[in-house]
């Protein structure tokens, strides 16, 4: 039992005081965890009749050069773009860009921060000048500099720019030697068809450049094709296969005319049906049916149907085999007036799978969806990501 008041409120006191010590203290890491990113939740208020914008201005306007505030006045910066606040980004990166009293290293940040504010701001002259500045004197970030670079003569549809700068890249950094090849590709299809010969050595650098291309394996087919050359086009079409399986839907009528003009007709069934049983594929289902009808009937074309989509299930191919179930007669999508429950069954489903299958393309990194055959995806901006 506590005999003294004085012993009372101390023991009190103490208790107390301990409470407020454990507030502060649990306040003090709560701070620490957060670090510079409370900037965010502080900047992500509206501030513009706020005494928070005048604090904020005078930070702006502030020529402290703390190594420990760097960090913090980079990441504003980069949140003032990412909110759309351009004019505050630029400003804040410009002045740091231009400080003599900062680390050289430093420095090199704001400028590639600055160079990616004149992009989100659509200056591209600006941006062209700053990046072409870093990777003229050798600035640290010259590679990802010239990345940007890149990026920005595609958005100008700049080809030979984009591929001079993507050269210099190539030097030290390999991953690009594709996208590269691409650019030759670009430039090859903008050349008149008369220019045989300049089109012919762009399209052999896209394969030295990336042998895997084949883009530039489908334009040298349809060059030598047009120029005459029925066998080197299919050379071309041929190495498809081994490129990009998934890109054969593309030369599939190149490969039946090369075939034609060389009056080669049962090597284009051989391929087809190697082809279908290899790379499974709408399209080459549906190039595929009428040469079995013409060469088996449609009895061999339905037994050869039903064995096929037991292992490679898909909607275009019921839609072939509903087909050939009503003799031959293409699904409609009204049945006329018949007694036949099966054959109006049979139309339907013809119907249905024509309305549901998919015969367009979608890129593998974005998602996006098209109806014809981008090498270039327009929404993510990836290369030679869209397949059928």
């Amino acid at each position: 039992m506590i005999s003294s008041p004085w012993l009372l409120l101390a023991l009190f006191l103490a208790i107390a005081a301990g409470f407020f010590l454990g507030r502060m203290e649990t306040r003090r890491r709560r701070r620490l965890r957060r670090g510079p990113r409370g900037l965010p939740t502080f900047l992500s208020r509206d501030t513009t009749t706020s005494p928070r914008d005048h604090a904020l201005e005078a930070l702006l306007s502030s020529t402290d050069t703390d190594p420990d505030t760097v960090d913090t006045h980079l990441a504003m910066g980069r949140l003032f773009r990412k909110r759309g606040e351009l004019e505050r980004a630029t400003r804040l990166h410009q002045r740091m860009a231009d400080n003599p009293e900062l680390p050289e290293t430093v420095r090199e940040d704001a400028a590639l921060e600055l160079a990616r504010d004149y992009l989100s701001a659509g200056l591209l002259d600006r941006a062209e000048a700053l990046l072409q500045h870093m990777v003229d004197h050798g600035n640290r970030h010259a590679p990802l500099a010239m990345r940007q670079l890149m990026m920005l003569f595609e958005q100008e549809r700049d080809w030979h720019s984009a591929l001079n700068t993507g050269e210099r890249l190539l030097r030290r950094d390999a991953s690009v030697a594709p996208v590269l090849a691409h650019y030759c590709c670009e430039l090859a299809e903008r050349l008149n068809p008369r220019e045989e010969n300049a089109r012919r050595r762009l399209l052999h650098r896209a394969l030295t450049f990336d042998p895997g291309c084949a883009r530039a394996s489908i334009l040298q087919g349809q060059l030598e094709r047009a120029a005459g050359h029925p066998e080197r086009a299919l050379r071309a079409y041929r190495r498809v296969r081994r490129q990009a399986p998934q890109h054969l839907p593309l030369v599939l009528d190149d490969l039946a005319a090369c075939f034609s003009d060389l009056e080669r007709e049962d090597e284009l069934f051989d391929m087809l049906l190697d082809l279908s049983l290899a790379h499974p594929s709408s399209a080459l289902l549906r190039r595929l049916v009428p040469l079995l009808v013409a060469r088996g009937g449609e009895g061999e074309a339905v037994r050869f149907l039903t064995s096929y989509l037991q292992q490679h299930p898909s909607l275009e191919g019921l839609g072939e085999l509903a087909s050939l179930a009503l003799g031959g007669e293409g699904p409609a999508e009204t049945a006329p007036e018949s007694p036949n429950a099966q054959e109006q069954s049979l139309r339907l489903l013809g119907a249905l799978t024509k309305r549901a299958a998919n015969t367009g393309y979608q890129c593998s990194q974005c998602g996006y969806r098209a109806t014809k055959m981008h090498w270039h995806c327009p929404s993510c901006k990836h290369w030679n990501t869209l397949a059928p």
